[in-house]
């Protein structure tokens, strides 16, 4: 059975895809649009929207703001939309990151904006778990040598879409910490979080994994150190899905058999020789998918996906600044 191919006019750099009833709805990093797709008319675009010009109801709080489409989400009627923020063409100021909530007309999947909260600068997660939804923000540009200052984590509650209902959370000493990088969530007693920045040559990234519960999260000092890195590469992310956590870990890709608490060592690695024949490569993307059948060896498993799209802006400007540090 063949599958779709379409182009849609409003995605370029897709970065962020969500479904509702049979509407998907993408964003994408260049465009700043929100494409709306009818999957059972042979997935065509039915609708585009520019944000935040396609909405008039939205008070643009920075006039010299360039947005970009960074991920999506649907809970229940809401489809909510994750655009980070430059200050004009250019990269080295950044504005709170938009988390806008629109309603989906679920006759034609249009939307129409509700309200929208801010969270960090340079945001590129949007987690879902419990109505909550999880938001990790570099606080600025990649830094070689340092961490941002304004990183942090912003705990963003559904049922009080309001700014107070954003809790932030912020890490000790964050220039010598790192930056959130990536949050995984598979219950309210196992939470990874995942924070790091590049060394003064922008050659190895030095973080850490935590572990923590739901009670814990916004509390930084309760947080266990599992993994630490002092790798190269530049895509980077966690996942665990309630057999193990897995850490892409610039090149190689790391393997945790079941839920570590405590610090642990890699089960398994996969090299880049053993996912590709290309030994000089660095991994771009990866995407996790749910099995079919959440039960394996007597495991009860994590039904969930995840795919590392946002993270790949990240990679991309890395290897960027690590070139030019070469120079």
């Amino acid at each position: 059975m063949p599958l779709y191919s379409q182009g849609w006019s409003a995605v370029a750099n897709l970065h962020g895809v969500a479904t509702y009833d049979n509407f998907l709805f993408g964003t994408g990093y260049d465009l700043s649009k929100i494409a709306v797709v009818d999957m059972d008319n042979n997935y065509v675009q039915t609708t585009e929207y520019t944000f935040p010009a396609s909405f008039p109801d939205f008070v643009n709080p920075y006039s010299d703001g360039v947005y970009h489409g960074e991920a999506l989400t649907v809970v229940g009627d809401y489809l909510y939309a994750l655009f980070y923020v430059n200050k004009g063409s250019g990269y080295g100021t950044y504005y709170n990151s938009i988390i806008a909530r629109f309603e989906i007309d679920p006759f034609d999947g249009s939307l129409g904006f509700v309200d929208y909260v801010t969270a960090g600068k340079n945001s590129f997660t949007l987690d879902l778990y419990g109505n909550k939804l999880y938001v990790c923000s570099l606080g600025g540009m990649q830094n070689a040598g340092s961490g941002n200052a304004d990183t942090n984590l912003c705990i963003v509650d559904l049922a009080n879409f309001t700014q107070t209902g954003v809790t932030t959370v912020n890490i000790t000493n964050p220039t010598q910490k790192g930056d959130f990088r990536d949050i995984s969530i598979l219950d309210a007693n196992n939470v990874y979080i995942f924070a790091g920045h590049y060394d003064s040559g922008f050659a190895n990234l030095v973080g850490s994994v935590y572990h923590t519960t739901l009670a814990n999260i916004t509390t930084p000092a309760n947080w266990t150190e599992i993994v630490a890195i002092n790798d190269p590469g530049y895509l980077w992310g966690i996942h665990a899905d309630g057999s193990r956590l897995w850490l892409v870990k610039g090149t190689p890709i790391a393997v945790y058999d079941g839920t570590p608490t405590t610090a642990v060592t890699a089960s398994r690695t996969f090299s880049i020789t053993e996912m590709s024949d290309y030994t000089g490569g660095n991994l771009n993307s990866a995407c996790f998918i749910a099995p079919s059948i959440p039960t394996t060896r007597g495991l009860s498993l994590a039904v969930s996906a995840k795919s590392m799209a946002s993270h790949i802006r990240l990679a991309k400007e890395a290897r960027e600044l690590a070139e030019k540090a070469k120079k």
